[in-house]
């Protein structure tokens, strides 16, 4: 396109804008100065102060006071023709006794005509409203007003009901039917729809059995417009029907702004006190005039019986703080409980901090803890502080500590005479906050430097174990009981440990830097003394320490980890302290000799795919001169071994070539073998392993044991 086109097409733009008029736009504010309630074809009159403000802007204020005229139109609603024009000589004439600032004619029942009269008007809205959405247009065409449409109310819809009824909790009623029904309110829509005389019906269905109790004081509290007011309802049966309740509202007096009245202490009993009244809901139907008839659950009929409940359930790590739990005891009915007869609460898997206790709803002092060396070891519940005439309700609080030993679920139990039994609940868990694994050592006694056993300590989350705290490891709980503890190997992975001792049979270290994954510590090589005096049996290993609980005597325990056996006192003449003597084992037959003696084993001895000879290690340890008492087997790893044979302990385990002597490993020719439940170890080993002398026949396939 030329340039001299373009330029053409700009001037011809340019001459059709400015050809077009340009409207001054209208600046009024307009809006309600409050908001009503509204009810349909109940009229707003003068008194209820509804007025449509206008106001003009700043610099359209004087021309529209000199009579600006606009209209105001109405949907669903009526405007009160008498309200706005007034007779003048005769004639009907506009007025100004609603509305200031303006002259207001009414021209139909949905159209009103202003006149301005200043720059600030403020024009009365009286009339009816109808069913459906009330609303007030202001149109402004052709006048300095702005237009728009306005409701008279925030609901959709209005209906013709002016009041509405509702209930509080529904209470519950024991099945002997005695008890007080849920409050009942009856709020307002509009102002005045309750007056005095006004009637509100309260029904039974005529299949409870269930009927109202007259003759208690039933009490009545004004609401909103109606507070203060002494207002009372009068009551009495309708035709002596003892299933409907007449209501009669006595003592208001005026309000301008909406009220209600709630209706409390409404009592039932039985139909027949001889028969036990049905469990579950209780309804009534609640009427009055100009009200939809609500139908509401003001009870429960319940068996007698409690209920315990927990607001939440709570998750603690063991050794560390605790946390708070809110537990509620409710009565099912009235009297549920013996007021003879107190409630005890014991918590299980976890312990109550002491002095944490807290009663947020009960009487005062109706809850107490009991405590013994300073733990708490229970709750009791003080059931004469119970109320006579309500379904009793009683929440507490108190904070849960799990102790570093402690995992799984979190139990309150509560019991009484009152229970057929206990009641059991759930209020929490307790996690653990480390793993501990333990493979266990076997010492003989009066020997120094024995070897053995491992700890693995783990982490269940990172930073488990906190910086700067104390890890304690005690293999033996005294030891004054001949057990000395006195050194042993410790290694940490994902977290830094330091100051490594191992001092008054204890084996210590400090956490120097906490982990970002799950650490793992590692005690291995635990080197142990024994004398003469240590008693035979097993020894608990115990883990404590700061970081390991928040309490100084809070501990791990692993059962039974180290055990000791007893010294062999029969004839103990040979240097490797077993009795002397010979031992033979043919291979292929049961019978074998000691010191000339024939015995009989339950399997015969076999030569393995080693060229070794096998034999059942308790005939193993007959020959050797070991009482069979000092024989222990276990299940660990399958099958562990474990021989106190005089000055030395050896242990062997199924499927390895590797033995222990004296907590030494040592390497064997040949692995040890269960055959049909039957352990078979090498014998040639074993006897080389214990410093028993060996002699071997390939003619007659013989091995002979001496012990010198």
């Amino acid at each position: 396109m030329k340039l001299r086109q373009k330029l053409a097409m700009v001037l011809a733009s340019a001459m059709i804008v400015t050809a077009v008029p340009v409207t001054t736009m209208a600046a009024s504010q307009n809006g309600f100065n409050k908001t009503l309630s509204i009810v349909a074809d109940q009229e707003i009159t003068s008194g209820s102060g509804l007025f449509l403000n206008v106001e003009y802007s700043d610099a359209d204020k004087a021309a529209a006071a000199k009579g600006d005229v606009f209209f105001i139109n109405a949907t669903d609603f009526e405007f009160t023709k008498e309200a706005y024009n007034h007779t003048e000589d005769g004639k009907v004439v506009a007025g100004h006794t609603t509305s200031t600032g303006a002259k207001v004619e009414w021209l139909s029942k949905t159209q009103l005509k202003v006149t301005a009269e200043a720059g600030k008007l403020a024009v009365a809205i009286v009339g009816t409203p109808k069913k459906g959405t009330p609303a007030i247009t202001v149109d402004g065409e052709d006048s300095l007003a702005t237009s728009g449409k306005y409701a008279l109310t925030g609901s959709e819809v209005v209906t013709d009901k002016a009041l509405v009824a509702t209930a509080g909790s529904a209470k519950n009623i024991s099945v002997d039917g005695e008890g007080q029904i849920a409050d009942i309110t009856v709020e307002e829509k509009t102002a005045g729809a309750l007056k005095n005389g006004s009637v509100i019906t309260v029904s039974l269905p005529n299949s409870s059995d269930l009927d109202f109790k007259l003759g208690s004081d039933i009490k009545v509290e004004g609401l909103r417009g109606l507070a203060g007011q002494d207002v009372k309802v009068k009551a009495q049966y309708r035709d002596n029907d003892k299933k409907v309740l007449e209501l009669t509202v006595e003592g208001i007096t005026s309000s301008t702004s909406r009220g209600g009245i709630k209706i409390k202490g409404i009592e039932v009993q039985a139909e027949n006190p001889r028969y036990e009244v049905k469990t579950g809901e209780v309804k009534v139907t609640v009427k009055a005039d100009k009200m939809e008839d609500a139908k509401l659950v003001v009870a429960n009929v319940a068996d007698f019986g409690v209920k315990l409940n927990v607001e939440e359930e709570v998750e603690v790590v063991a050794g560390k703080d605790g946390k708070t739990v809110k537990v509620t005891l409710e009565e099912n009915a009235i009297a549920s409980l013996n007021k003879r007869q107190d409630v005890y609460f014991e918590l299980e898997g976890a312990n109550i901090v002491k002095d944490t206790l807290k009663v947020t709803e009960g009487a005062e002092g109706i809850l107490t803890q009991e405590t013994e060396k300073d733990e708490v070891t229970g709750l009791t519940l003080d059931t004469a502080k119970l109320s006579d005439t309500k379904a009793n309700k009683v929440v507490f609080e108190f904070e849960v500590e799990g102790k570093a030993s402690q995992t799984g679920d979190v139990v309150l139990v509560a019991s009484s005479r009152n229970f057929e039994k206990d009641i059991e609940l759930k209020v929490g868990t307790v996690k653990e906050a480390v793993k501990v694994e333990a493979e266990a050592m076997t010492v003989k006694v009066g020997l120094k430097g024995q070897k053995g056993g491992k700890v693995v300590i783990t982490e269940t989350e990172a930073e488990m174990l906190p910086r700067g705290k104390e890890i304690v490891v005690e293999v033996a709980k005294d030891k004054a009981n001949g057990i000395h503890v006195v050194d042993a190997k410790v290694e940490a992975k994902d977290v830094q440990i330091k100051n490594v001792k191992v001092e008054d049979g204890k084996v210590k270290f400090v956490i120097d830097r906490t982990s970002n994954e799950l650490g793992t510590i590692t005690i291995t090589d635990i080197e142990v003394d024994t004398d003469r005096t240590v008693p035979e049996g097993e020894f608990d290993l115990t883990i404590g320490g700061s970081a390991i609980s928040k309490h100084a005597d809070d501990v791990i325990t692993v059962k039974d980890f180290l055990v000791v056996g007893t010294p062999n006192t029969e004839d103990n003449n040979a240097s490797n302290g077993l009795k002397k003597g010979t031992g033979i084992f043919k291979v292929g037959e049961r019978k074998y000799t000691i010191n000339g003696e024939t015995k009989e084993m339950d399997a015969a001895p076999y030569i393995s795919k080693a060229n070794r000879v096998m034999v059942p290690v308790r005939y193993v340890s007959d020959v050797f001169g070991v009482n069979g008492k000092d024989v222990l087997f276990s299940k660990e790893n399958g099958g562990t071994i474990t021989i106190f044979a005089g000055s030395r302990v050896l242990q062997v385990v199924n499927g390895s070539n590797i033995a222990l002597v004296n907590g030494v490993k040592v390497p064997m020719d040949e692995k040890v073998t269960i055959i049909d439940g039957r352990t078979y170890v090498p014998v040639g080993e074993m006897a080389r392993l214990l410093d028993v002398e060996v002699e071997w026949s390939n003619e007659t396939k013989t091995a002979t044991f001496t012990n010198r």
